[in-house]
């Protein structure tokens, strides 16, 4: 990934992170906007990167659904003990195979979609945040991933973690390189225009 000084037009050398939360809308077919915007991305060549982290906590939100389908669905038990039961899940290899495949299968599909690490010396900074802000530990994970990743645009459907995500990019002095958006801010901005302009005019 190239770093980018300071804001730049969506092109193809505009680098996304995704949140899980785009990638579950896409997986499972809660959203359709997060499918028009991974094809989008697929489209026009963006840099699209999200993170191992991203991956697991889509394989606990696909187990859970399994779960879910087998004891609430299959057997008719209450979703109030499924909630309590969730945490000693007994999927079996059948089940936990099928989850796996599903989203292998999903990253066939959008392979242009990569996967980004932050190093061992980026922990600090994360226990840093962590310490000093309200977001959960997992947006901050995400947060430093596109930091470190030098990503451009974060995309998300979580409103708090715009609002807190952006303050500490600000307080940071990194928030001419990196911005947070909602996924449907994205899809309002015209690809001519900069993602400082855009800015400028919230």
């Amino acid at each position: 990934m190239p770093k980018e000084e300071g804001a730049s037009s969506i092109t193809r050398s505009t680098s996304f992170y995704i949140d899980t939360n785009i990638l579950q809308g896409a997986i499972f077919g809660r959203n359709t906007q997060d499918v028009v915007f991974l094809d989008k991305a697929r489209e026009n060549n963006w840099e699209v990167y999200t993170s191992i982290y991203t991956l697991l906590e889509l394989l606990d939100t696909a187990k859970d659904r399994k779960f879910l389908m087998k004891l609430v669905i299959d057997k008719g038990m209450d979703v109030s003990t499924f909630l309590r039961e969730r945490k000693e899940k007994t999927l079996h290899g059948e089940d936990l195979q099928e989850v796996a495949t599903q989203l292998n299968n999903f990253f066939l599909t959008y392979k242009f979609v990569k996967f980004i690490n932050i190093r061992e010396d980026d922990w600090k900074l994360v226990k840093k945040l962590a310490e000093s802000s309200n977001l959960h530990s997992s947006d901050i994970l995400h947060l430093v991933t596109a930091w470190v990743g030098n990503c451009q645009i974060l995309i998300t459907h979580d409103r708090f973690f715009v609002e807190e995500g952006n303050k500490i990019l600000q307080k940071e002095n990194v928030s001419g390189t990196l911005k947070i958006h909602k996924l449907e801010e994205i899809g309002k901005v015209p690809r001519t225009l900069s993602l400082k302009a855009q800015v400028a005019n919230q």
